[in-house]
């Protein structure tokens, strides 16, 4: 007997499928021209619309660190640290920190990962490198997204005044001149007890955010050389990127904590209202550290920013 023809169902079935883009965490070191090497992090579908999450002062992940495996599950996610922060090491000295520096390590990671464009998705600080990103490498710029953070000057209304642009000098001087005691000191009482526990208190909004998130963000600037940090703070209170944004060209979003006392809100809307086109979006009980006290709302927010962009690939294309 002749057996009978496979039907097209039977036939599909056996014919080997492509397979799936990997999902899994990939890690790379990406050595810069100056001896410095850049630690960087790609979760997700390498072929899905990628986005490069650009990160505060002192932070390696922390604030996404709930909220990247689920983005991660529509998008190319890439975390960066920056020269001395987490997993990458201090870089030589004279070190390199100023913004543009960044910015160019930012790009050198996406071409380590061979990933031709991103949004940029600046926390914090990390917004003034999104900013110098775009100046910089403006065809590699899909879109921007400011969360709680400035475009210039971090510091220059910290608290509402200005005083720590005033002490910042002495600050810097004092850690130039750092003992082996200073930094037994810095790396004891970052992750103290007691110190999470006033900054959720005074700072954040204790009812949203963990007590583990800010432990764990404080041991990562406890393992940081405290005069690098401070000289990353010289860095983010020169800085100026405010004369770009009228010029910038693609779709842009800027999230802010009505109960922020980092960067005060006015500083937001008004970086949203020099922006061309640029959604604001405020939620009324967050403080400054919003990818940790509304990860949800968080993730909702960036994947419809970014189901929006993908419908207009003219506009992102700058």
């Amino acid at each position: 007997m002749t057996p009978p023809a496979p039907s097209p169902a039977d036939s599909a079935s056996e014919t080997p499928s492509e397979p799936e883009p990997e999902l899994g965490a990939v890690d790379v070191l990406v050595d810069r021209p100056d001896g410095a090497a850049i630690f960087a992090q790609r979760l997700g579908r390498p072929d899905a619309p990628a986005i490069m999450i650009l990160d505060g002062i002192g932070c390696s992940g922390w604030a996404f660190r709930r909220i990247a495996p689920a983005l991660a599950e529509r998008l190319c996610v890439v975390q960066t640290h920056y020269r001395g922060h987490g997993k990458s090491p201090d870089p030589p000295r004279p070190w390199q920190l100023s913004m543009p520096d960044l910015a160019d390590d930012a790009v050198a990671v996406l071409d380590a990962l061979e990933i031709p464009k991103a949004t940029c998705i600046g926390f914090s600080m990390g917004f003034q490198v999104a900013v110098e990103v775009y100046r910089r490498h403006r065809t590699r710029v899909t879109g921007l997204v400011s969360i709680a953070g400035p475009a210039s000057r971090a510091l220059g209304q910290f608290q509402g005044t200005d005083l720590f642009v005033h002490a910042l000098p002495f600050l810097r001087a004092a850690t130039r001149h750092a003992s082996d005691l200073t930094l037994r000191l810095w790396r004891r009482v970052l992750p103290s007890r007691w110190l999470p526990i006033i900054g959720l208190h005074t700072q954040l909004n204790p009812m949203r955010i963990e007590l583990s998130d800010l432990e764990f963000y404080l041991g990562q600037m406890a393992a940081m050389n405290p005069q690098l940090f401070v000289d990353m703070l010289a860095e983010a209170t020169r800085h100026c990127g405010d004369d770009l944004l009228p010029r910038i060209q693609v779709p842009s979003l800027v999230m802010a904590g009505a109960r922020d006392r980092f960067i005060p809100v006015e500083t937001l809307r008004r970086i949203a209202a020099a922006i061309p086109g640029a959604q604001w979006q405020l939620i009324e009980d967050g403080s400054h550290a919003l990818p940790a006290e509304y990860g949800p709302e968080v993730t909702r927010r960036l994947l419809a920013f970014m189901d929006a962009l993908a419908k207009a690939p003219t506009a992102a294309a700058g």
